[in-house]
């Protein structure tokens, strides 16, 4: 059994993937005394996917399981990666981000002396300063989720818990997150019911990756917050009902709907985000997962 198992689905980006594994690989190395091993979730992919996991799986020198997942969607191959990884620190992160040399140090130091089942978020920065400020968070103060809303709180590409917390909360929500009609929500639904379940849900910025996501256009911006907020509705209808401090968020976005209607501040000037589009994108979701993705 491995002390950490860190986690890689991909699908359709061959490229970006080499230089995560790289730096997975590098990190690795770097801290050889803690024992680390790689999986790797091909999630249908058709590029040249396949034979660079072939090429680098022969040469690393981390031990390293590839797994085909046929069934599209990144909480499928979230689970998939989950049923294959022997770790008792379960770490994800995604196929255009890259590790900081010491993020497994930092990670077992994190975990070292905890007694209960935790969960733990690290920070995001941007891994190209062409890139736009978006998909990060850099806060350097640690934190403790109180409940609410989870959404931004932690980031699914530097999400990392203990084995127990799957043991007790289950796996991720396969009608959420990238590939499904509703393509996000699935870190912040798994963090969610982590924090119901009384684990403790923290944020540490001393685990760090680098997000590489490429978006330079704000009307690129614009679109993936669109996919969020359809995440968030979902969100809203699977759990709205069982807790008002969860509801909280959508009443303060209907305020300040109000108030931009009346000229008041948009949700983001620079990206030229609406909380009247936020709330849209809430009812279409909250619609597509009542009537389109339960079951």
């Amino acid at each position: 059994m491995a002390q950490i198992s860190i986690i890689v689905c991909t699908h359709n980006r061959a490229e970006s993937l080499r230089v995560c594994l790289n730096s997975i690989e590098h990190a690795a190395t770097t801290t050889p005394a803690i024992d680390v091993e790689l999986v790797v979730v091909d999630n249908a992919s058709t590029d040249a996917t396949a034979a660079l996991l072939r090429d680098w799986q022969r040469s690393t020198s981390i031990p390293c399981r590839v797994v085909f997942a046929a069934q599209r969607g990144l909480s499928q191959a979230r689970n998939c990666g989950v049923d294959h990884a022997t770790g008792k620190i379960i770490a994800f992160t995604d196929d255009d981000c890259t590790l900081a040399s010491d993020y497994f140090e930092r990670l077992e130091q994190a975990y070292a002396e905890d007694a209960t089942p935790s969960l733990r978020g690290g920070r995001v920065e941007l891994g190209d300063p062409r890139d736009l400020p978006f998909t990060i968070k850099t806060d350097r103060v640690l934190q403790k989720f109180l409940g609410g809303h989870p959404g931004g709180f932690i980031h699914g590409c530097n999400l990392t818990m203990t084995r127990s917390v799957l043991d007790l909360v289950g796996r991720f929500d396969v009608r959420l997150g990238a590939g499904q009609p509703i393509g996000a929500a699935e870190d912040s639904d798994f963090v969610y019911r982590a924090h119901r379940r009384g684990v403790t849900v923290l944020y540490d910025p001393s685990i760090v990756v680098f997000h590489h996501h490429g978006r330079r256009d704000p009307a690129v911006v614009s679109q993936l917050q669109g996919v969020y907020n359809i995440g968030n509705g979902a969100l809203y209808a699977k759990h709205g009902l069982r807790d008002w401090r969860l509801l909280l968020r959508i009443v303060r976005e209907i305020r300040n709907a109000l108030r931009e209607s009346l000229g008041g501040p948009r949700a983001d000037a620079e990206f030229g985000l609406s909380h009247r589009d936020n709330l849209r994108g809430n009812l279409k979701g909250a619609l597509r997962f009542w009537f389109g993705a339960r079951h």
